[in-house]
């Protein structure tokens, strides 16, 4: 399925689909081996924000990691259903800044292998876990070009305690080029408090920030001429999702607004229209 239109798309939404007990905050608490041993719930929490989608004719890209696709493939045929584009959030989770090179290249090539396997479908995009891809990390780019990647969405230029490119800029930038084409890091969305960078447009950044301060970057980021790139967790719908057995303050982090996520994205998807990355890529002339 072509991810193309005929429209100019002028933002992005994206969801990253990975399961509650996996995230980077509870690394050190839930070991990988232990994953199967937690229950599942992406699949429901997931099948909520696809609902929530079809009611406001959204369309957008779901990274989705490796691990969940090889089991539950039916929910990867249902996303690409519904419209949406289909990239990869690599296969373990791991961060890039925790991967050798090659570590990496076996991770995302057999993400997405599976994932095309499912879909029948070329994946174009990628996210890093956690955004790791960082300056010191940017060897991953020949190599997600190398992989038939054609872009990636990993870079947040802001500095934070996990992940952080602070120089990159705003801008989307080519960072590969080969025989096969280009690659483009398409980065987050980042707002400004005078000469102070803040993240914002989504995960935690959309569950606790104020909606009237969401707005309010959205709207200076808008009048600058940049996409609003627009990213959540399927998990960050889900209040009724298990207890994880960590220190109190990363449960807090992590379950913080989470009652107050769907009625912010039903605000957002009134105020602006949004697509998936392929199609602001082509839409824009950027030839992915």
């Amino acid at each position: 399925m072509s991810q193309s239109s005929a429209k100019t798309v002028r933002h992005i939404f994206t969801v990253d689909v990975e399961e509650y007990f996996q995230v980077e905050a509870f690394s050190e608490y839930v070991e990988r081996k232990d994953w199967d041993r937690y229950p599942g719930r992406v699949e429901d929490s997931t099948a909520r924000l696809l609902d929530l989608l079809g009611d406001y004719g959204v369309r957008g890209t779901f990274f989705i990691l490796g691990w969940l696709a090889e089991r539950y493939p039916g929910l990867v045929r249902r996303i690409a259903a519904a419209g949406h584009e289909i990239g990869s959030h690599g296969f373990e989770h791991r961060m890039v800044t925790k991967m050798t090179p090659e570590e990496f290249r076996i991770d995302v090539r057999k993400s997405k292998a599976i994932l095309e396997d499912i879909t029948g479908v070329a994946v174009r995009g990628y996210r890093a876990p956690t955004f790791s891809i960082v300056r010191k990390t940017s060897w991953a780019y020949p190599i997600l070009l190398e992989e038939g990647y054609r872009y990636s969405s990993s870079v947040f230029p802001v500095w934070h305690d996990r992940y952080g490119w602070p120089d990159f800029g705003e801008e989307l930038k080519k960072m590969a080029t080969g025989d096969a084409g280009d690659l483009w890091e398409v980065p987050l969305s980042v707002g400004f408090i005078g000469p102070m960078k803040v993240p914002f447009g989504g995960g935690g950044y959309l569950r606790t920030y104020p909606l009237f301060l969401t707005k309010r970057f959205l709207t200076n980021f808008i009048r600058s001429g940049k996409p609003v790139l627009l990213y959540i967790h399927p998990w960050e719908l889900d209040s009724q999702q298990p207890a994880i057995p960590a220190p109190f303050f990363r449960r807090l982090r992590h379950r913080l607004g989470i009652s107050k996520t769907e009625g912010k994205l039903v605000e957002l998807f009134r105020l602006l229209t949004f697509g998936t990355v392929t199609q602001f890529l082509e839409s824009n002339g950027y030839g992915a």
